[in-house]
């Protein structure tokens, strides 16, 4: 079970990430940042209204910082191949908070009003700047949260989410220029307690640094956040709309959503110990479908539909960085690696989603319409808890893990991996190796996996022809001599 006291030792580590999301919410999820475009007239009829000339309504700080955000950490995520941990390049985290903070100052109404002619062209670079800096943040606190195991992930984020939302009302209190500037500072703030949280950790060995990452993703991982991302890109596209007297209701609704969503995972991991198929396609995805219901809706019920669906979002997230410990523990590869290709989807998929319902909406002419792209987005989302779930039988796989529980692998279950890996078994042959490892015999391998006995027999086939043995007893000996050479 969790322990408050046992983790609220390393409050700095804890204040540190809480900066990063008090960060997110000030300017992403406010209208502190977001007036600026509407009195520049970027936007120059409201936040998220489109304007005469231009079909695409989404706010500009969004659009521009999320598409630098994705380029960012894609080029993070290939430096990760050849270096890591990522936390342990000296500059990282310096250069990440400069360029978060810098890009926050620049579309700040102190620097915008002094700008002049050239105030637009500093507000989208400024954007960018954002987008670039934060892929670097959310990383490294990744990477770091990720290397410390699902269980101590799961607690850092409920803690620091609770911190956050009492930062962020502290900053909502300010006047906005005051309000700006303390939001600005605080990328520089989660980049020092950072740094103190990297010198905590015990260091990666020598002999695993810099080293090359030849493992393969996890396809149903990517899928997975690609998907929720969409979805959520989709929400933020359609919810535009909202007339202006309901964005500050708006808004506050979407960061109490969220601290519910961070509390509801705890109880559910927690108190009643789920794994993560059931928290992801059980839980996750019908809150999120339920948004959608209330979306064709007028005020108020379409907002609380978005804190809905907001809900159910934050409740995913906290899920799949904790899925990333798992994968990156029973894979052995570095978390940062993990952390970026997860990123990488999820990033994708809002973008992806936020621009085609932003492209879209002008189309939406009538509460019908909104109704039918509604409708099928409920239908997709179910659509895709239903086969997924289904399809996951098998307790072999990341799907049936419960995050909180102390230790997800163990020495033997590390060493199949590390033996599946050398000898460049499929996925497939990976599931029966695990089962083969624990003592099943054929029968019960084909009834858990859903296979025929001929496909069973021959993937056994093939994983004693790639492993060198000739008999499941020998197996299990490779495997235990494979484990304690590891100790």
């Amino acid at each position: 079970m969790f322990s408050l006291k046992n983790e609220l030792w390393r409050t700095p580590d804890l204040l540190g990430f809480a900066a990063h999301w008090t960060w997110i919410w000030c300017v992403f999820w406010s209208s502190l940042f977001y007036n600026e475009s509407v009195r520049l007239g970027i936007n120059s009829q409201g936040v998220g209204v489109p304007s005469a000339s231009s079909p695409f309504v989404l706010e500009p700080l969004w659009s521009a910082s999320l598409l630098a955000n994705v380029i960012g950490i894609a080029a993070l995520l290939v430096i990760s191949h050849h270096r890591n941990p990522l936390s342990e390049i000296k500059a990282m985290p310096a250069l990440a908070g400069i360029c978060t903070s810098l890009g926050t100052i620049a579309v700040s109404r102190i620097v915008l009003n002094a700008s002049g002619d050239a105030a637009s062209t500093i507000y989208f670079a400024g954007s960018i700047l954002t987008g670039i800096g934060s892929a670097g943040v959310v990383i490294l606190w990744g990477e770091l949260l990720v290397s410390s195991g699902p269980k101590r992930t799961v607690n850092y984020s409920v803690i620091s989410l609770v911190i956050a939302s009492a930062l962020f009302l502290l900053i909502q209190l300010l006047p906005p220029a005051p309000a700006q500037v303390a939001t600005a500072a605080l990328p520089f703030l989660s980049m020092a307690c950072l740094v103190h949280f990297r010198n905590s950790l015990p260091r990666v060995p020598r002999a695993r640094r810099n080293a090359h990452v030849d493992a393969r993703p996890s396809v149903r991982m990517i899928a997975i956040a690609l998907f929720f991302g969409i979805s959520f890109g989709i929400m933020k596209g359609l919810i535009a709309p909202v007339g202006d007297e309901w964005i500050a209701l708006r808004d506050i609704l979407n960061i109490i959503a969220i601290l519910g969503g961070s509390i509801a995972i705890f109880i559910t991991m927690s108190v009643f110990n789920m794994d993560f198929d059931h928290l992801t396609y059980q839980i996750a995805l019908p809150l999120m479908a339920a948004g959608f219901l209330a979306l064709p809706l007028h005020e108020p019920f379409n907002v609380v539909g978005t804190a809905l669906h907001q809900f159910g979002y934050q409740y995913f997230y906290i899920v799949l960085w904790a899925l990333w410990a798992a994968i990156a523990t029973r894979a052995d590869v570095p978390a940062g690696w993990t952390v970026a290709w997860g990123m990488f989807a999820i990033q994708s998929g809002q973008f992806i989603g936020s621009a085609t319902s932003a492209i879209a909406l002008p189309f939406i002419q009538s509460d019908a319409d909104m109704a039918m792209v509604s409708a099928f987005t409920i239908f997709a989302i179910l659509l895709v808890a239903l086969f997924a779930l289904g399809g996951s039988k098998a307790s072999t796989g990341w799907g049936f893990i419960k995050p909180m529980e102390e230790d997800i692998s163990t020495p033997f279950e590390k060493a199949s991996t590390r033996i599946a890996r050398l000898c460049k078994l499929s996925p497939r042959e990976t599931e029966v190796l695990f089962l083969l490892a624990r003592g099943r015999n054929r029968a019960y391998i084909s009834e858990e996996l859903v296979i025929s006995d001929e496909t069973t027999k021959s993937h056994i086939k093939n994983i004693y022809r790639k492993t060198s043995v000739h008999s499941q007893q020998q197996l299990i000996d490779l495997i235990e001599s494979e484990s304690a050479a590891q100790k």
